[in-house]
C-alpha cells in the first residue's frame, strides 16, 4: 500500500483533506534575488522632456535604446516635488504627511524610520552613494546607511565659501561642483573598488536639469535656433535670483538650455552604464532609473521653478526598471503609480520580510507584466506640494487630475481643480464644472486617503480635511 504523509491538520483544509493524497506539483523556483541594485535618480528631470515619453527633441539618445530592456512607467508620481522631501518618501515609503518633511527642500530622514539604505546594510550589502546636490549632504544625514558617502563638492569649506557670496551668485558659483562629469568622476573608481562585492547597494544623483540651467564650458547647446527654437514668449524673473541667465528672459532660450541639460545627463549616465559593464558588474543586477521631482517651465506661473504646485511638470517623472529576470522587459505601463513603491518594490524583489508601516504600494506584479483591471481602486496616486505654508493636494488617475486649493489672500474659500489629463497635459484648462462627477469621485477618495493619515502630523492636513468636509467630500 502507498503511504502518505499528511501535514499537521491545522494546516489542511477541508477541501484539502477530501482529495485524498493526490500529489501537487512542485511550483517552479522563483529567481535568485538581485546581488546588485544600481539606483541612479536625476534632479529635476521631467518625463515629457524625454525621447521615450515622446519628446520631439534628442535629449535622451543614450537612454532611448536602453530603457527598451526594462520596464517603463509612463505615470510614475513623486509624493512632494522637492529634493529632501521626495527622496524622504522614496527611502521610508511613507507620504510626506507621515514623515512631516514638506515645503523646505534640506531637510533629512528622521532617525527613528527605516530607511532604504540602512535596510540593505542591515542585510549584508555594502552600500555606496555619488550625490551632487548639497540638500543630501553628510552633514544634513544624508549619510546614513552608507559605507561609502561621496559628495561632488570638494568639501564644507567650499560651501561656506560659495555661502559668503552674494544670494544672486551662489547657484551659478556652485555650479562648477556638480557636473555630470564630476559625478562619473568619482562614480568610477568607486565602482571599481567595489566590483567584487557580491551584495551590493549603489546611488548615484545627477543634478544637471536643475537651475541654472548653465552648461560647462566647451559643451554646445544642440537645441539653440532647432527648429522647435520658436516663440516669443518673454519670462518675469523678477525676484528669481540665481535662475536668470544674464538678461534673457525668452522662454524658448532656458528651455532649450534646460534641455541640453538633460542631453549631458543622458551621456554621462550611459557612461557609468558601460562602465558597470566593463567591470563585470552588469549580471546579476537590478537598475531603477528614476527622478525626484520635475520643473515648471513657465507653465503655471511658477518658471523655472518645484514644489510650489502639484501639476505633471513638476510631479511627473521617469520612473524604468531593468534587470533579468525580474522584470518583462519592453513592457510599458500606463496606470499612474507611486515612487513611494520604490523601498516595497525592492524588498519583495529580495525575498524579504517588509517592514511594518509602508505606505507604499509595491510595482513587483506590474514589473512581472500583471495587467490591472481599469476600476482598480488602487490605480490612483497622489502628490501634494506647496509654498509658504500652502499646502495643495492632488490624486490622479489614468485619465483625471484632481487639484485642492486652500484660502489665500485672493480667495477665502477652497477650490478644487479638475483636469483631463489626455487632452490636457500640462494642466491649462480646468474643467471641473464640466464634470461633476469625475469631481465628485476624486474629491471622495482624496478625502479618504486624508482622512486615513496619521493624526500625529502636520496642521496642514487637519485644513485639508476641513475644506474637503466643507464641499461636503467628507462622510
Amino acid at each position: 500500500m502507498r503511504h502518505c504523509h499528511l501535514p499537521s491538520l491545522a494546516l489542511v483544509s477541508v477541501a484539502a483533506l477530501g482529495m485524498g493524497c493526490r500529489s501537487e506539483p512542485v511550483p517552479e523556483p522563483g529567481p535568485e534575488p538581485p546581488r546588485r541594485v544600481f539606483l541612479i535618480t536625476v534632479d529635476t528631470l521631467r518625463a515629457d522632456h524625454l525621447g521615450w515619453h515622446g519628446y520631439p527633441r534628442d535629449t535622451s539618445p543614450r537612454l532611448d535604446e536602453w530603457v527598451e530592456r526594462g520596464v517603463v512607467f509612463e505615470r510614475a508620481i513623486v509624493q512632494w516635488p522637492k529634493t529632501g522631501p521626495s527622496f524622504a518618501s522614496m527611502f521610508t515609503s511613507l507620504y510626506p504627511h507621515t514623515t512631516g518633511l514638506i515645503h523646505e527642500a534640506a531637510q533629512t530622514i528622521p532617525e527613528s524610520y527605516v530607511a532604504l539604505p540602512g535596510w540593505f546594510q542591515e542585510r549584508g550589502y555594502r552600500t555606496a552613494a555619488v550625490i551632487s546636490n548639497p540638500v543630501l549632504s553628510r552633514e544634513l544625514g544624508w549619510g546614513r546607511g552608507f559605507d561609502h558617502y561621496e559628495q561632488t563638492w570638494m568639501d564644507q569649506a567650499t560651501l561656506d565659501a560659495i555661502d559668503d557670496l552674494p544670494v544672486e551668485q551662489r547657484p551659478m558659483a556652485f555650479r562648477r561642483h556638480v557636473w555630470a562629469d564630476r559625478v562619473n568622476e568619482l562614480a568610477k573608481p568607486l565602482l571599481a573598488s567595489l566590483a567584487s562585492e557580491e551584495r551590493l547597494f549603489v546611488w548615484l544623483h545627477y543634478t544637471d536639469p536643475h537651475v541654472p540651467y548653465l552648461l560647462q564650458a566647451g559643451t554646445e547647446n544642440p537645441f539653440l535656433d532647432d527648429e522647435h527654437y520658436t516663440g516669443d514668449e518673454v519670462v518675469d524673473l523678477t525676484g528669481a535670483e540665481g535662475r536668470a541667465l544674464g538678461d534673457r528672459r525668452e522662454l524658448r532660450y532656458y528651455v532649450a538650455q534646460y534641455d541640453a541639460n538633460v542631453l549631458v545627463t543622458d551621456r554621462a549616465i550611459g557612461a557609468i552604464l558601460d562602465e558597470i559593464t566593463d567591470l563585470g558588474m552588469e549580471d546579476g543586477s537590478l537598475f531603477v532609473l528614476t527622478a525626484d521631482h520635475g520643473e515648471e517651465l513657465n507653465e503655471h506661473g511658477v518658471p523655472f521653478e518645484h514644489g510650489p504646485v502639484p501639476y505633471n511638470s513638476s510631479v511627473h517623472v521617469p520612473l524604468v526598471v531593468v534587470g533579468e529576470p525580474w522584470v518583462n522587459a519592453g513592457t510599458r505601463v500606463d496606470q499612474p503609480v507611486e515612487l513611494i513603491g520604490l523601498f516595497p518594490t525592492l524588498v519583495d524583489l529580495l525575498g524579504e520580510p517588509r517592514p511594518e508601516g509602508f505606505e507604499g504600494r509595491s510595482w513587483t506584479p506590474l514589473l512581472a507584466g500583471e495587467v490591472p483591471t481599469e476600476d482598480d481602486p488602487e490605480s490612483v496616486a497622489f502628490a501634494d506640494a506647496g509654498a509658504y505654508q500652502r499646502h495643495l493636494r492632488s490624486i490622479q488617475d489614468q485619465e483625471w487630475q484632481l487639484v485642492l486649493r486652500p484660502p489665500n489672500k485672493q480667495r477665502e474659500k477652497s477650490s478644487i481643480e479638475i483636469y483631463h489629463l489626455p487632452s490636457d497635459p500640462l494642466q491649462l484648462r480646468d474643467v471641473a464644472e464640466e464634470f461633476p462627477d469625475v469631481r465628485d469621485r476624486l474629491g471622495r477618495r482624496l478625502s479618504k486617503w486624508i482622512r486615513e493619515a496619521p493624526v500625529s502630523i502636520t496642521p496642514h492636513t487637519e485644513a485639508a480635511r476641513k475644506a474637503l468636509e466643507a464641499m461636503g467630500y467628507l462622510d
